[in-house]
């Protein structure tokens, strides 16, 4: 065997347990490594990785208390820093399926189960730096931002039929992606793929389909993968990725349920079901894929303020329609927003909107003097500012106000903010979502383009079409009392057809939610009476079919 220079590698050992780092170090120590540094939490190891490079880093998966082996791995990934490029091998104990995935899906260079063996380590090390050996001057030409190079040189190795030629491939393929060379990518992935179905070859049609703007072709690809590989986690990636561009929201949120429910522990795809299934008005989904996400956040690059922003709002939301099923969320929420600035940092604006928050939840949790005080102390940071920065954080104060009841206040402060910022269209678009009719241009011909494609296909009998139109421009609009109705309509049509507990129970979330908005002065609240009384005669027919 070629020598693989062991002996000037410097290697990072990451374990909790001192007896398991003195282990590793002399299995390296055997094998030749020239320096071993260790570290016993994730914490000390990344500040390791910040002043010095390493060739390799060994790292548990579980190290007790702070960022699991996983979180090292991602940051390390994913933020600035000397070992972005470190052959990186997770070790573990654990043999959870969940577990197993998470390692996968953030794609460790090995992954070692312990107990480990000189031999294993051995034979595992020696692949992983052959290949990197074989490839140096690829990747010394990627590091470098010399895309041509990188290409000439995976070129070169091909030609030479080298035993990483697979590797080769690949790199050459992705290259091509990025350069915008798509037909050059494609011959690559399907020449691969006519000697042998290899899985990164299937994904890359996938990415070339995309990348032609060709979503069936993508979505053939997708299907064929996942029915032989249905634990592909960049497929469901992909899939996700193909209902964005087709805006199909309901689409969008099936992928990511499966994709979390088959790896748990990805706090991205977490967040991004949350993000989905608030917009679908899912409630009971949302707050519960956030809920996950917050905590999955504890120690990650990834955690973010407005993910547990969201995580709130979304338990505020479901507290309106369902007080059952959001009770035992409360507390968390609140204990969530109220280390908000101890998590990221303080700042007036942030400060104002956890109280904000925090004020909603308390009036969830039936406690109405810690809501009222909350409140105030937000209005005292607040102040009267005109910093248009502050604008989402005024959008909160309104809700806030409206929930503890102060509808004339907060009535008060939406007319001085649609008077400050009238003729303001990206303004205007954000104030639209309080209100039951909109005043920016954008989505006043939103709203009038999305009745005329929806009564048309109400009129023509398509009521799951007609609802589904309603219900993205409700995404936008959650007060737009019209367009509200027009869903329930569309939706109570669709009862009439065949009557299913899902579209019932959005129904009646939804009359819930508008009953809590609507006043019997209102324009449409007749309309709102008779379409609640249709309903509720159609759920009374079925329930006598039911017994009969």
């Amino acid at each position: 065997m070629a020598d693989l220079g062991y002996y000037k590698m410097h290697a990072l050992i990451i374990d909790d347990f001192e007896n398991f780092r003195g282990t590793l170090y002399k299995m390296l120590m055997d094998l030749g490594i020239g320096n071993v540094d260790s570290a016993a939490t994730g914490e000390e190891a990344l500040r390791f990785c910040k002043s010095r490079a390493y060739d390799l880093i060994l790292c548990d998966n579980n190290l007790g208390k702070g960022k699991s082996g996983q979180q090292v791995l991602e940051e390390l990934r994913s933020t600035p820093n000397h070992c972005s490029d470190s052959l990186f091998i997770l070790v573990s104990a654990e043999s959870s399926k969940s577990i197993i995935m998470a390692a996968y899906d953030y794609e460790p260079d090995a992954y070692l189960a312990k107990p480990i063996t000189p031999k294993a380590l051995d034979q595992r090390l020696s692949r992983l730096i052959e290949q990197r050996v074989e490839l140096k001057t690829v990747q010394m030409a990627q590091k470098a931002g010399d895309s041509a190079g990188a290409i000439n040189a995976c070129k070169d190795l091909i030609a030479k039929s080298s035993r990483y030629t697979n590797s080769c491939q690949k790199i050459l393929a992705q290259l091509y992606l990025d350069n915008k060379e798509i037909n050059k990518a494609e011959e690559i992935y399907r020449a691969v793929l006519d000697v042998r179905e290899l899985e990164w070859a299937q994904l890359g049609m996938v990415k070339t389909k995309l990348a032609q703007d060709d979503l069936l072709g993508a979505q053939q690809w997708l299907e064929n993968l996942l029915q032989s590989n249905p634990l592909c986690m960049k497929a469901y990636d992909l899939q996700a990725e193909v209902f964005k561009q087709q805006n199909d929201l309901d689409g969008l949120q099936n992928i990511l349920q499966k994709a979390t429910e088959l790896s748990p522990l990805s706090i991205l795809r977490q967040q991004a079901l949350g993000d989905v299934a608030q917009q679908n008005n899912d409630l009971v989904t949302a707050t519960n894929a956030l809920k996950r996400a917050v905590k999955l956040g504890e120690h990650s690059c990834f955690d973010k303020a407005s993910v547990h922003a969201q995580f709130a709002q979304s338990t505020i939301d479901l507290f309106s329609i369902d007080k059952e099923l959001a009770k035992p969320l409360v507390r968390e929420a609140i204990n969530c927003v109220s280390n908000m600035e101890e998590n990221f940092g303080k700042s007036s604006l942030r400060k104002v909107e956890s109280l904000l928050l925090e004020s909603q939840l308390q009036v969830c949790n039936g406690d109405q003097r810690r809501a009222q005080d909350a409140l105030i102390s937000a209005q005292s940071t607040l102040g009267n500012t005109s910093d248009e920065s502050a604008l989402d954080v005024q959008i909160e104060m309104i809700r806030a106000l409206r929930l503890l009841g102060k509808n004339d206040e907060a009535q008060g402060y939406l007319t001085e903010l649609l008077q400050r910022y009238a003729g303001n269209e990206d303004k205007l678009q954000k104030l639209d979502v309080l209100l039951d009719e909109p005043r920016s241009e954008k989505n006043k011909l939103m709203v009038a383009e999305i009745n005329k494609k929806g009564i048309s296909l109400y009129n023509a009998k398509d009521f799951s079409a007609a609802a589904d139109a309603f219900k993205t421009a409700l995404q936008k609009l959650p007060n737009h009392l019209g367009l509200r109705l027009n869903y329930v309509q569309a939706m109570i049509d669709k009862l009439r057809i065949r009557f299913d507990k899902s579209v019932s129970e959005k129904i009646q979330q939804t009359f819930t939610k508008t009953n809590a908005m609507i006043s019997q002065q209102h324009p449409q609240y007749q309309r709102y009476r008779q379409l609640n009384d249709v309903y509720n005669g159609l759920v009374r027919a079925n329930e006598k079919d039911n017994r009969g």
